[in-house]
């Protein structure tokens, strides 16, 4: 608790109305919460949730000190001409190589969602040509990548409505890209196994499912339709096929919030299909651009404190850190963490957040209590107490030997997560600066995917819209054939 308010952060951020780049602060306050605060002179002064307790964000933010692993393309995409959030593409101000490349390959959609982040189905049509595509993927391999390369995930729109999606697929790996992952909600790969089979076939490795509670009423809210068989049914498909699932709930409060617990005891019955839950918090953007009070914020801690309470402890706040943790993402963006299966059906995390004297004793706290020697150490003391017999799980690898239980654990495992997207009301410019999930556009260049769907209060787009539109398509189906 502090007596008055204690500045934690200056920065840049937008007017929801105007769009205007305008001066902001992120302080902490007396009721333990954290606001940014920020004003523009043509429409007022704005104030927004974005942490609860001051002391934990502090924390976080102490590992924005790591040396980002440096955005390392050929050269940059875009020069700086307005400054940040403007020159996107990547400009030479961004300090982040991806970690996931969103290729938007139509906005058409077999649902209307109340809460879609790219207004899918409104205003016009964009299909992007398999031609298109390849242009997209090569944009990504020439200025991301010189020794790795990133996770692509296509997205939409409803990218399975295209019959050619897996020729897409193909057409990414042939291009060098390794892991790919489909972006859907899961209506047609639930009722068309044969197309399932092709995606798997194309080279898909993982399905990212739109999953968003174990109940129909949620479905309603949230989509507009009961969707709860479909989801089962996907999931279903892509067991019997052998294809890697993560389930993507929104997650909205008074809808679904007090169901996050229950989606995480869904996943663990579907291990090892299910490889993880990536909870993503309403952001006010899209076909959703309301303003928020605050009560209906949704922070990093309020998902941590749901996890703890609603797994009865299973998984405990004090298990999460930030994804890619230690590599210069911005901190305050993002949670994760990995748990081991049992073979009691329990979940056993094998991740820490580090504590503070880790921290500043290794100027970093990098690898400390969450990488791979706290994980066998975690690994150890779990099947210790376990004896040396044999597994029961239906791996049935032997308990005693380290290495074929490792191998065994690479299958029985569970990932919970979640990334916290910026609306207009609290984009934070030091956050975009970092981020590294980029979205590549038909016209060759890469945008942080926040900074992309910005809406202002009347649906104006920062650059979704001004992008695609200049790729307008006819309202035809593609032809493409498995």
């Amino acid at each position: 608790m502090v007596d008055q308010v204690m500045l934690l952060r200056s920065t840049e951020s937008l007017c929801p109305i105007c769009l205007r780049r305008i001066p902001a602060k992120v302080v902490g306050e007396s009721d333990d919460n954290v606001y940014m605060e920020k004003s523009c002179p043509a429409h007022g002064s704005f104030r927004v949730l974005v942490w609860k307790g001051i002391k934990s964000w502090v924390l976080w933010d102490k590992l924005n000190d790591w040396e980002p692993e440096r955005f390392e393309g050929e050269e940059n995409a875009t020069e700086v001409s307005m400054g940040c959030p403007f020159d996107c593409g990547l400009c030479p101000q961004h300090l982040r190589k991806a970690c996931i490349i969103v290729a938007e390959v139509t906005n058409r959609c077999n649902l209307t969602c109340p809460v879609c982040f790219a207004s899918a189905n409104e205003r016009y049509v964009y299909d992007a040509s398999i031609d298109a595509v390849e242009n997209m993927l090569k944009t990504v391999l020439r200025y991301e990548c010189k020794n790795t390369v990133p996770t692509v995930q296509i997205s939409g729109g409803e990218p399975t409505i295209r019959d050619d999606l897996p020729e897409i697929v193909d057409t990414a790996k042939k291009l060098g890209i390794e892991h790919i992952m489909v972006n859907t909600n899961g209506i047609r790969i639930a009722k068309d196994k044969k197309f399932l089979r092709c995606l798997k076939e194309s080279g898909v490795n993982v399905i990212y499912l739109q999953f968003d509670g174990v109940t129909d009423d949620v479905y309603l809210k949230l989509r507009g339709i009961n969707l709860m068989d479909v989801k089962v049914k996907a999931i279903k498909n892509c067991a019997e096929l052998g294809i890697g699932v993560v389930l993507v709930p929104t997650v909205v409060k008074d809808i679904n919030f007090h169901q996050i617990g229950d989606m995480i005891t869904f996943a663990k019955r579907w291990v090892p299909t299910v490889r993880g839950v990536h909870f993503q918090p309403i952001s006010y953007f899209g076909r959703y651009p309301y303003q928020p009070n605050n009560d209906s914020r949704i922070t990093i801690p309020d998902m941590l404190n749901a996890i703890e309470k609603q797994t009865n402890e299973e998984i405990r706040a004090s298990n999460f850190v930030p994804i890619n943790m230690g590599r210069g993402c911005e901190a305050h963006c993002s949670f994760t963490n990995v748990s081991i299966l049992t073979e009691g059906r329990s979940l056993l995390p094998i991740t820490d957040f580090p504590s503070e004297n880790d921290i500043l004793k290794n100027g970093s706290g990098r690898d400390v209590a969450s990488g791979p020697k706290h994980a066998r150490k975690e690994i150890r003391n779990y099947w210790k107490s376990v004896g040396e017999s044999a597994c029961t799980c239906s791996c049935k690898f032997y308990t005693g030997d380290f290495g074929e239980l490792a191998e065994c654990l690479q299958e029985y495992y569970l990932s919970i997560s979640g990334m916290i997207f910026q609306d207009v009301w609290n984009i934070d410019t030091k956050r975009c600066k970092k981020c590294c999930i980029h979205l590549v556009t038909p016209d060759g260049r890469l945008v942080p995917f926040c900074t992309f769907n910005i809406t202002n209060v009347e649906g104006k787009t920062l650059y979704r819209d001004q992008v695609y539109k200049r790729y307008i398509t006819l309202n035809e189906s593609s032809t493409g054939k498995c």
